[in-house]
């Protein structure tokens, strides 16, 4: 099993057969203006009671939306960290799984799909934000926990579609909804 500072887990020659699962950078700036888009609406709402609420105190109850809008920042930031922070390589002949974790974050994990996979829980928003909506996929494996954001499965790609694929055909995901799925 790869340990915690490898160069990588697979090297290049091993690297036939196995499908990168990522997200790209078009789902990124897509995912980055409209939650910058809501965040500003939260802050413009929070000035407007700040204002309006001094003269009309029943504005004051938009106070707890706007603080909602402002908090998707950072659910927004806590996703894109855990993407960018590991690699996940899917052999879809083998069922076989690969994650390559910057060092400091944890072990790189090796596992097979179908047998060492215990649980798997999907976690997603309340509601959409400008049409993103947050959540992930934590797979429960007998050492181990990998937390996938729904930023990798938005990704239009053939390795993406056959991973996740893989896991709703073969699994029951319980489903929790929360009103910031933070990882």
């Amino acid at each position: 099993m790869p340990q915690k500072g490898t160069a990588g887990i697979i090297n290049t020659t091993n690297r036939q057969g196995f499908l990168l699962i990522h997200t790209s950078p078009q789902v990124l700036g897509r995912v980055t203006k409209s939650t910058l888009w809501t965040v500003g609406t939260g802050f413009i709402l929070f000035l407007l009671i700040l204002v309006l609420g001094l003269k009309i105190k029943i504005f004051w109850i938009a106070l707890p939306l706007s603080f909602y809008l402002i908090a998707q920042l950072f659910v927004y930031t806590n996703h894109v960290k855990t993407v960018k922070n590991q690699r996940i390589y899917f052999d879809p002949q083998t069922s076989e799984v690969y994650v390559e974790r910057l060092p400091g974050i944890g072990m790189d994990l090796h596992f097979n799909l179908l047998r060492d996979v215990i649980e798997i829980t999907e976690v997603r928003s309340v509601q959409k934000n400008r049409g993103t909506l947050y959540g992930y996929y934590r797979l429960r494996l007998k050492n181990d926990i990998l937390i996938i954001p729904y930023l990798v499965e938005q990704h239009d790609h053939s390795g993406n579609k056959a991973f996740f694929a893989s896991i709703n055909n073969n699994f029951k995901i319980e489903v929790e909804i929360k009103l910031f799925p933070i990882i």
